[in-house]
C-alpha cells in the first residue's frame, strides 16, 4: 500500500501529488517543495534537494535515513534515491499527472459504452503520447519510462 498526497509548494501557487512508496518515508520528509514561480526562494543544497524541471525538492535527510533504519530498509538516503526509487516522488511522471490522468478518462468516459475496445486504444495512445512529451521536455521518472 502507498501513501498519496497533494502538496501545496511554498508560494502556494501550484501542487504537486507524491507518491509514497510502500509507506516508509512520510510527508513530513519533504521539507520544502518549490513549483518554477517560488524556486527562487530555495536556498539550493544540493545534498538535501533535488530539481526536476524546474521543480524543487527539499527532503530531511536524517529524517529519511532513521524512517528506513527503523524500518530495517538498508538503502541510500539521499534525494536522488529517495525520489528515484519511489519513496517520496511524484505520482506518475510529473507534478500533475494525476489531474492529467483524470482529465483523460473523464474526456473518454463517453467512448466506454460505445467501443469499449476504442477507449482502451485511445486511453493507451493518448498517455503515452503524454509520456513522450514528459520526457522530451526533460521530466526525470519520464526518462526512465
Amino acid at each position: 500500500m502507498c501513501l498519496n498526497q497533494q502538496r501545496f509548494c511554498e508560494c502556494g501557487g501550484s501542487s504537486a501529488f507524491l507518491l509514497f512508496r510502500d509507506n516508509l518515508l512520510g510527508p513530513e520528509v519533504l521539507v520544502h517543495l518549490y513549483c518554477p514561480e517560488c524556486r527562487g526562494r530555495a536556498l539550493w543544497d544540493g545534498a538535501r534537494m533535488l530539481a526536476d524541471c524546474g521543480w524543487v525538492l527539499e527532503f530531511d535527510l536524517e529524517r529519511a535515513r532513521a524512517l528506513f533504519d527503523v524500518r530495517g530498509v538498508r538503502v541510500p538516503a539521499t534525494p536522488e534515491h529517495i525520489f528515484d526509487e519511489g519513496y517520496l516522488t511524484w505520482q506518475g511522471f510529473s507534478p500533475g499527472d494525476h489531474e492529467v490522468n483524470t482529465r483523460l478518462h473523464q474526456r473518454l468516459a463517453p467512448l466506454i459504452e460505445q467501443d469499449l475496445a476504442l477507449y482502451l486504444k485511445s486511453l493507451k495512445e493518448q498517455w503515452l503520447e503524454h509520456v513522450a512529451r514528459l520526457k522530451a521536455a526533460g521530466w526525470r521518472k519520464a526518462q526512465q519510462a
